[in-house]
């Protein structure tokens, strides 16, 4: 697999494990084929506060609102460019597809890529996800944020630092993808990494 599509499985599973969130509030979650390219399926979320009916249902996050945030268009190249990363390489959602409830952006350069996702979710929210571990309070200027791990990252290439901005949380991701060699620990690197970017990040 290349990295492109590890890349984007990385931040699709990142969205599929909020179905733990999704279920510990009774809602009821399942999959529709074929919407994200080799992963094939985007999870949607049917009585979740929606107003959905006749079947039909709502992406994760519909039900909330759309994040103010988007990583895509408020965080300049100059910025990106400034942690070694490649503001060319940019793609936006996942394959293509809009989330809703999510504003997702991810670039590549300097090992490991970096993926920002807005949500509408709050911090109480990523807390409470049963997924997640290894929670640990970190200084952004003086914002409520914290790093943490997904309870499958075994290798523990990976971290996210979720930081509070108006309308809900951003996360800031890191994954080293396929065989890049895990140089520096991926907290450490996402943490820097949103120091370097909570200016843009609207609180």
């Amino acid at each position: 697999m290349d990295r492109v599509s590890t890349e984007r499985d990385a931040v699709w599973l990142r969205l599929f494990r909020w179905t733990g969130l999704e279920s510990a509030r009774g809602c009821r979650v399942r999959k529709a084929v074929g919407v994200v390219g080799v992963v094939g399926a985007a999870l949607l979320v049917a009585g979740c506060g929606s107003g959905s009916v006749d079947g039909k249902a709502d992406a994760v996050g519909a039900a909330a609102g759309e994040p103010v945030f988007s990583p895509c268009d408020d965080i300049p190249g100059d910025a990106l460019a400034a942690i070694g990363l490649d503001p060319t390489t940019a793609t936006r959602d996942i394959a293509g597809v809009k989330q809703p409830g999510w504003n997702i952006c991810k670039w590549r350069g300097a090992s490991p890529a970096l993926s920002v996702l807005a949500t509408s979710h709050t911090l109480d929210d990523v807390r409470d996800n049963r997924k997640n571990t290894e929670f640990s309070p970190v200084d952004i200027s003086g914002r409520t944020a914290f790093s943490y791990r997904e309870n499958t990252d075994q290798a523990r290439r990976n971290c996210d630092v979720a930081i509070g901005a108006s309308g809900g949380a951003v996360l800031i991701a890191v994954s080293y993808l396929g065989t890049d060699p895990v140089v520096k620990d991926p907290c450490v690197v996402a943490v820097e990494r949103t120091r370097a970017l909570a200016a843009y990040i609207p609180e």
